[in-house]
């Protein structure tokens, strides 16, 4: 099975193959994001390429450059959101819709 692009930006692209998600850069540098139950469903990549998100089974943003960590969110048992949709509202904050039509807003902390 090929790899499916859920985002793009000048430098980047965020696709994945089944459950995997990855990170593309445009050098051909790949890094993977994290695994997610049932594919991952949407991915968007900060307008100034210094974050990207990928959602499904809850969510995972991660720092594009310099490349560093990656935060999770609604991923524990029993808390995990089923995100359908994302948006960015700010230079570290994005929206996340849930599956119910729930909106969450998150502000992006790096460990």
């Amino acid at each position: 099975m090929n790899a499916r692009t859920l985002a793009s930006s000048r430098h980047y692209r965020v696709e994945h193959e089944y459950e995997s998600a990855s990170l593309v850069a445009s050098d051909g540098m790949k890094r993977v994001i994290g695994e997610f139950y049932g594919d991952p469903a949407v991915a968007l990549i900060d307008a100034d390429e210094q974050w990207c998100a990928v959602a499904g089974e809850g969510l995972i943003v991660c720092r594009l450059a310099p490349v560093g960590a990656c935060v999770e969110y609604y991923r524990t048992p029993g808390e995990t959101l089923w995100i359908t949709g994302l948006r960015q509202t700010g230079p570290f904050a994005l929206e996340a819709t849930g599956e119910d039509g729930t909106v969450r807003l998150i502000d992006i902390a790096y460990a």
